[in-house]
Order: C-alpha cells, then structure tokens, then sequence
C-alpha cells in the first residue's frame, strides 16, 4: 500500500518514514488488520472505491457515471 492511497482512502494524518507507513485518521483510531487498513464503523472520513471504476467515493456502490 502506498501513502497516497491512504491519503485518498481518509486517512489524513498517515506518514511514511523510509519503508515505514503509519496510518491515522483525525475522525476515529485507524488500524491495520492482516495488511488492510481500516477506519471504525461510520467515520466521517472514511472513503469508498466505485465498483465500476475505481474513483473514490464518500459512499459504497456506483459513481453517477458508472450507475447510468
């Protein structure tokens, strides 16, 4: 996993120090489990990749794009 993608996934406070990454989120206590990093149930700043293509979204399921 790289920065970015946690960065665009919400979790805004995550750092990388050389290999090192180290998740956090300002709305809820992230966590890793087996290698997935995860927001608590209903954090504000929790985001979602479409299912059709892969934009982030602030809601599970279909972009307006991909649901037409």
């Amino acid at each position: 996993m790289h920065l970015t993608t946690l960065l665009a996934k919400g979790f805004d406070g995550s750092t990388k120090k050389g290999k090192t990454l180290s998740i956090k989120c300002s709305q809820c206590q992230a966590t890793f489990i087996n290698g997935v990093a995860y927001h608590e149930t209903g954090c504000p700043n929790q985001m979602f990749e479409c299912k059709g293509c892969n934009t982030m979204l602030s809601y599970r399921g279909y972009c307006p794009d991909c649901s037409n």
